[in-house]
């Protein structure tokens, strides 16, 4: 008797680690609420709930709107007492984007304080988010991993999910020296 075994293995689409990288990077805080993740053909919607106006104004700025994953596109959307939140427009100087970043994130558990200075001597300001030496993990069918777990340094997962330019003013993610 000949017995077969089949390993059905099924990973998590590039859009739901995305999804999740949102939850528990910028969802991890108090005031924001990320999900459901919402399929729309081939589109998918996230939402981001933001309980408090200001914050809600600062994350749906620094927020990357849109992500394509092949013919997959997601759409993020930022929301504040049942109302869509629009991203502040240009001109927003080095100054402005820093108090948006201050603002989005008090209160995020990853979130250590926001630095306005040059990335190199005699050039524009950049805006330095710093987060904890601390990862982001949360399960994701990811087979090279024991534990079928993602795991990502804070400040590069927060990269992935917000914006790394705002009015040709770069942002540079950074993890505390300390």
């Amino acid at each position: 008797m000949d017995i077969k075994e089949t390993n059905n293995v099924e990973l998590s689409p590039p859009w739901v680690t995305y999804f999740n990288e949102i939850k528990y990077s910028v969802g991890a805080d108090p005031d924001v609420t990320v999900g459901p993740l919402l399929p729309i053909g081939d589109v998918y919607l996230i939402i981001v709930t933001v309980s408090e106006n200001e914050k809600a104004k600062a994350i749906a700025t620094l927020l990357n709107p849109t992500q394509t994953f092949g013919n997959v596109e997601v759409l993020v959307v930022v929301i504040n007492e049942g109302e869509l939140i629009t991203p502040l427009p240009c001109p927003l100087n080095a100054f402005l984007i820093a108090s948006l970043v201050q603002t989005a994130l008090t209160g995020n558990e990853f979130f250590q304080k926001v630095v306005v200075q040059p990335q190199l001597p005699n050039q524009p300001n950049a805006v330095y988010p710093v987060f904890k030496p601390e990862v982001i993990q949360f399960f994701n069918d990811d087979i090279s991993n024991l534990c079928n777990t993602f795991t990502g340094v804070a400040a590069s997962v927060f990269q992935d999910v917000l914006r790394n330019e705002i009015c040709e003013v770069p942002i540079l993610f950074s993890t505390s020296c300390d």
